[in-house]
């Protein structure tokens, strides 16, 4: 990624995230000065964070949303110098090959097809303006599906797990695990026996269990969800999420 023409820069690809942000390192490497501070939303909760002015954003040739854009510390970034989120992917795919490491983002219309027998597309639906929620089964219920590329695990939410104990007629089926980032401890797990999005198939997937805030600010409390992070979208080899034609797309060479 280039900033304000300079670089290239780590940037993490976050297609759970709304909107893209800098590290507070690379802010005070570029020289920018803090231009007030707005509210910035994580999976757990809202935030104050200060933001900084940037003049241009693009990754290769490609232009993307500048502006005023939050400033983050701490680990959330794991060291990367910022965080490329979706709002700037409106009318573009977006392609994530997970064996070569790289990424591909180009104008939907006119790009050049995925090769049928290769890949294998799941229509979804535009929320929000920029998230791209598709179609799932989970214990032979229909759920929505949310693919985020910037967490490395999984979460679903209460009515999902509500739904799953009303079908099997019993309560309490959830195990316990636990994991930690820098503001909360998730305790409450669930192992899923099977999971599958289109040809994409995982079983015994760990998910953390809860009412947590992004289910919240993005109206899907009442609906059994799953925020599906990398730990089961990098079984496949390579992602692609069309956000002009609401499509995800994935190139499968080896189901686990």
């Amino acid at each position: 990624m280039s900033v304000n023409g300079e670089g290239p820069f780590r940037f993490i690809v976050d297609t759970g995230a709304n909107r893209s942000a800098l590290s507070d390192r690379l802010t005070e490497r570029l020289g920018l000065s803090p231009n007030g501070e707005g509210v910035v939303h994580s999976v757990y909760g809202a935030a104050s964070a200060p933001f900084a002015e940037i003049e241009t954003l693009s990754y290769g040739g490609l232009a993307l949303p500048s502006g005023r854009m939050p400033v983050l510390g701490g680990p959330v970034l794991a060291g990367e110098h910022g965080l490329l989120g979706v709002d700037g992917m409106a009318g573009r795919r977006l392609t994530l090959d997970f064996r070569r490491n790289c990424i591909e983002i180009v104008p939907s219309a006119g790009a050049p097809r995925l090769a049928r027998g290769t890949w294998t597309m799941v229509r979804g639906a535009l929320r929000f303006g920029h998230l791209v929620v598709v179609p799932g089964r989970v214990a032979g219920l229909d759920v929505n599906v949310l693919l985020d590329t910037g967490s490395d695990t999984s979460l679903v939410n209460e009515a999902l797990i509500e739904a799953i104990e009303t079908r099997r007629g019993r309560r309490g089926f959830v195990e316990r695990a636990a994991t930690a980032n820098e503001t909360i401890t998730l305790n409450r797990a669930v192992v899923l026996e099977r999971l599958s999005i289109g040809a994409l198939e995982a079983e015994n997937v760990v998910a953390f269990v809860g009412d947590f805030h992004i289910f919240a600010l993005w109206g899907l409390l009442e609906e059994p969800t799953i925020l599906l992070g990398m730990d089961v979208i990098s079984a496949a080899d390579a992602m692609a999420i069309d956000y002009g034609r609401a499509t995800v797309h994935f190139r499968i060479s080896d189901q686990r």
